[in-house]
């Protein structure tokens, strides 16, 4: 969800968190099980060598419950008629920004559980307004990051609010080996040219982070734009089988021109194996597939199909993603055992549920479809290998 959730098999962008302060917000977390209070740990002081002012109050809140509290609410009655209608309540967003999940990364001193664990809950509730909401946690955290102090002036304090919320376009479009969005620095700018296969939020957020690949200077180039077509910016709706209403789009630019002034940050492109911060990414985003998990599981207990032994599964795959998180064992396993234990909850509800879950509409049957979005979304290269190198049943 730092992508948060659209990076489609290219090099995961690097976060530069200092190691120390990830060790202090990640202490004792690994074995923590989802609701259990976050408390408060020592700070994180700093994301990139921005110290973030982590305010006691929000530091105390208990984002898990408050998430709880927003999906049954607001979220989860609203579900089925999203997707019917593949049109989101502008009052979800409201609420998102009413409670402080738009900020919710300078909120807490232990940003990448609470996000996972708020991602996962969120989801269940409404795929389609948790996948538009987790995208703008991207472009906010790279605006922290940003020397571009004129630019984080302008947009970072509405980010942080909810203000102005954002979609993001991954470095996944921007990888050296075969960037799809290509950058070519100009005196007063950059002309970007290419395709984003996947934005999503496009009509429902206010701007965009977007990574281009400068092919001559071999670097990164992350800019901020408005989310709306122009003479060279074109979007074209995809209709996706879940989260439809998030309004994910395939965005193209045919010489559009970026001045200085929009740029976020220039870098190279890193190399070698995973960072910290990569592993952090690669936890969030897994949240998708345990959140669509949870809410088989919560379905199948409220239709009279309890199943404890799927419940303490889905436990043990959120330890295994959270230990893997912090160096300990092979992510990119955890990842492909969560997506494939979203189908198999999905399975088991709609078998649970009979007939219905064959007709359009029905809680079942939306579900079996967010399982097969959540194994293909946010899956990368290694987890896609592992997936189907999987035994099956004979």
């Amino acid at each position: 969800m730092l992508l948060l959730w659209n990076n489609t098999g290219g090099d995961l962008w690097t976060i530069s968190i200092s190691v120390a302060a990830v060790d202090r917000c990640r202490s004792g977390a690994s074995s923590r099980k989802l609701g259990e209070s976050h408390g408060v740990r020592p700070p994180l002081e700093c994301v990139g060598g921005v110290r973030l002012n982590v305010d006691t109050v929000s530091a105390m809140t208990d984002w898990v419950q408050q998430a709880q509290d927003l999906t049954d609410e607001v979220l989860r009655p609203a579900a089925a008629e999203v997707d019917r209608s593949g049109k989101i309540p502008r009052s979800h967003f409201a609420a998102l920004r009413g409670r402080g999940f738009y900020g919710l990364t300078f909120a807490t001193t232990d940003p990448v559980n609470t996000l996972a664990d708020v991602g996962e809950i969120l989801v269940s509730g409404c795929l389609a307004t948790a996948f538009v909401w987790a995208q703008h946690h991207g472009t906010l955290l790279r605006m922290v990051m940003s020397r571009n102090d004129t630019l984080k002036a302008q947009f970072l304090a509405g980010l942080q609010s909810g203000a102005v919320t954002s979609g993001v376009s991954g470095s996944g479009y921007a990888n050296p080996e075969n960037p799809f969005i290509v950058a070519t620095e100009t005196d007063d700018g950059y002309t970007i040219t290419g395709q984003a296969p996947f934005v999503t939020g496009w009509g429902l957020v206010d701007v965009i982070g977007v990574t281009a690949y400068d092919t001559r200077a071999q670097k990164t180039v992350t800019f901020l734009m408005d989310a709306t077509d122009g003479p060279n910016v074109h979007a074209n709706r995809i209709p996706l089988s879940a989260a439809n209403a998030s309004h994910t789009v395939e965005l193209t630019f045919n010489g559009h021109h970026i001045p200085h002034t929009a740029v976020i940050h220039v870098r190279k492109t890193p190399r070698g194996g995973l960072s910290i911060a990569d592993r952090a990414i690669l936890r969030i985003n897994g949240s998708l597939a345990l959140g669509v998990a949870r809410a088989c599981l919560t379905e199948a207990d409220r239709i009279g199909h309890p199943c404890p032994q799927l419940w303490e599964t889905h436990a043990t795959i959120r330890e295994a993603l959270n230990n893997t998180a912090t160096g300990d064992g092979d992510i990119y396993d955890a990842r492909a055992r969560a997506s494939q234990f979203a189908v198999t909850a999905a399975n088991y509800v709609a078998t649970a549920a009979g007939s219905r879950s064959v007709q359009h509409g029905e809680p079942t049957e939306r579900m079996a479809r967010e399982a097969t979005f959540s194994m293909v979304c946010t899956t990368t290269p290694e987890i896609k290998s592992r997936i189907l190198t999987t035994r099956h049943p004979q």
